[in-house]
């Protein structure tokens, strides 16, 4: 908490300089959709037309004479569900707040939401998360050069009942790089890692974890990151039949690769330990893998279409076997620009959750439409 208070003492003696130089822009957006299977259930399906209703702000502005960026967002939401309405529709609000440059990132990221029912930890639950991070590296101007890092991820459920999700985790990093150019960069990374729970201490562990990758500019018109990583965990109390130390070998990729001004493609993917309280297990191998892919037509209209995949691997059974669940999602959109500041689209998403534990497995279809003005 004394590095959020810190971050924001940092922001409140900015604000009056930046503020002379930029203005607020606000945005208002309707979502109006269908979905058929609001639960995420197989066989007795619950169906449900939702309204999302949002609101948002968002301030950026350079700090003279300091080569600062400073950028603030805030949003709030109201989701309405003609389907027992006094229970599902929740309210969303998410605030951040960064100030960065060539070699310094700070900042704090906070959302207030209800997790839907295909978290891999809950059902749809009242919860907070907040993010406080900072990140210093060194000039990328010289062949070498060095970084670190540091985060605390913050979890808090609303209700009781589900006290037993909540969690503390701080990651620390250091980072070694080799600078091919100013805009392209090789590096080696280590992270340690710590996670506490408010009530579960057999869930709580300490991590470390190794990483090789590439960041930048890779080609003319691919950029973004790319590593390989292996990640090493140890809890802090045993479980018969649990074994105390895991290990696992993942990646992360973010990649974007523009051909023309018109087109967009867009690759993300991560293999990671993830935790759970599924059983015997405390964490589960996640592997996502997202393709998003958009093209301009004529001047006012983009048609895009995201597919993903998601498989969710347990190490130890529970009721007599290893659970594992592929998650598959296709999504096409069409956006009309009418104005710089207004526009509108139309958009479906299928959604499929195949699993081999009995109970697990859903087929969803949604579609909405969507207006968007910015002031």
């Amino acid at each position: 908490m004394k590095k959020i208070a810190i971050l924001f003492l940092t922001v409140l003696m900015a604000w009056p300089v930046a503020a002379s130089a930029s203005p607020v822009t606000f945005s208002v957006s309707e979502d109006f959709s269908y979905d058929d299977n609001i639960y995420l259930t197989d066989g007795d399906e619950t169906d449900s037309f939702i309204s999302a209703t949002n609101v948002g702000a968002q301030y950026k502005a350079n700090i003279p004479g300091s080569g600062l960026e400073l950028s603030a967002n805030g949003l709030v939401g109201y989701n309405a569900y003609t389907e027992d309405s006094s229970t599902n529709n929740f309210w969303n609000a998410a605030g951040s707040v960064q100030l960065k440059n060539s070699w310094l990132n700070v900042g704090d990221n906070f959302i207030y939401t209800s997790d839907p029912a295909n978290s891999a930890l809950t059902e749809r639950a009242e919860r907070i998360q907040n993010i406080g991070y900072v990140s210093f590296k060194t000039s990328s101007e010289k062949k070498f050069g060095v970084g670190i890092s540091a985060d605390d991820v913050f979890d808090r459920y609303m209700k009781s009942e589900w006290s037993y999700l909540n969690r503390n985790r701080v990651n620390l990093g250091a980072q070694l790089y080799y600078n091919v150019s100013p805009k392209t960069n090789f590096f080696a990374e280590y992270t340690y890692s710590d996670i506490n729970y408010q009530d579960n201490k057999e869930n709580e562990s300490t991590g470390n974890s190794v990483g090789l990758g590439v960041n930048g500019q890779l080609a003319s018109k691919l950029s973004g990151t790319a590593k390989i990583t292996y990640d090493m965990r140890d809890y802090d109390e045993s479980i018969a039949g649990v074994d105390s130390y895991n290990d696992l070998v993942g990646y992360y990729v973010a990649l974007e690769w523009q051909p023309t001004a018109r087109n967009t493609v867009r690759l993300s993917g991560q293999r990671r330990m993830e935790e759970t309280l599924y059983g015997n297990n405390r964490y589960f191998a996640d592997t996502l893998v997202s393709l998003y892919a958009s093209q301009k037509i004529y001047d006012k209209w983009t048609a895009s279409l995201t597919l993903s995949w998601e498989d969710m691997d347990y190490a130890y059974e529970y009721q007599g076997e290893k659970r594992n669940d592929g998650v598959y999602t296709i999504r096409p959109e069409v956006d009309y620009q009418f104005k710089d500041w207004l526009s509108a689209g139309v958009w479906y998403q299928w959604r499929n959750r195949d699993s081999n534990t009995e109970g697990y497995d859903y087929d969803s279809n949604k579609a909405g439409v969507f207006v968007k003005a910015l002031f």
